[in-house]
């Protein structure tokens, strides 16, 4: 279920543009804060944090960023 995950977030962030986020390493450092991660993988929705936080189709599945 987490490569579909990636696959969607992957395809969503090509179709954007591949624009990374100006915000990514505010983004990463919010998710390394976090309760809800643990080395560098979200506990909510499996994804690697790393690369999340760098594409701008993609938030954060309990609103922090």
């Amino acid at each position: 279920m987490r490569i579909i995950r990636f696959l969607k977030a992957v395809w969503c962030w090509v179709v954007g543009g591949c624009r990374i986020s100006l915000t990514a390493h505010q983004r990463l450092q919010i998710c390394e804060d976090c309760e809800h991660q643990k080395e560098g993988i979200c506990l909510v929705c499996g994804c690697l944090l790393s690369m999340k936080t760098k594409m701008d189709t993609e938030k954060c599945p309990i609103d922090k960023w």
